[in-house]
């Protein structure tokens, strides 16, 4: 990792810290019998401002704002097939428990700095 990403991680961690709150990020994992592939992480939960509303960001979604330390941390959500797109970034499908109430990943926006994962953002619904 570059000395500037370290340095935007250790931010966002200490921010976190101080004022984030603890979620749950899940995916499911099987066809038949399905299984969670849980980790726990800080985070800001946000409503989003009338102002940010647009057809695909509607009225009750929630922004999420979190570092990639835990998930990395944890190896979430273990192995994906060769060419994946980066599995460290939640997807459509996966799910968020905000104070244990599930809410459903609508997009993802990672941000990379030096080719570094430093922060995904999220719009989760539910």
């Amino acid at each position: 990792m570059s000395a500037t990403s370290e340095m935007e991680v250790r931010e966002l961690n200490s921010a976190l810290a101080a004022d984030g709150q603890d979620i749950t990020l899940r995916r499911f994992s099987g066809t038949t019998t399905r299984t969670n592939i849980d980790v726990q992480v800080r985070a800001f939960v946000r409503h989003y401002e009338a102002k940010e509303l647009t057809p695909a960001t509607v009225q009750g979604d929630t922004k999420i704002i979190m570092s990639p330390t835990e998930i990395i941390a944890a190896g979430w959500p273990g192995a994906e097939p060769p060419g994946a797109a980066d599995a460290r970034v939640p997807r459509r499908g996966d799910q968020v428990l905000v104070v244990g109430a599930p809410r459903q990943v609508q997009n993802a926006y990672p941000i990379y700095i030096d080719n570094d994962l430093v922060r995904i953002e999220l719009q989760v619904r539910g």
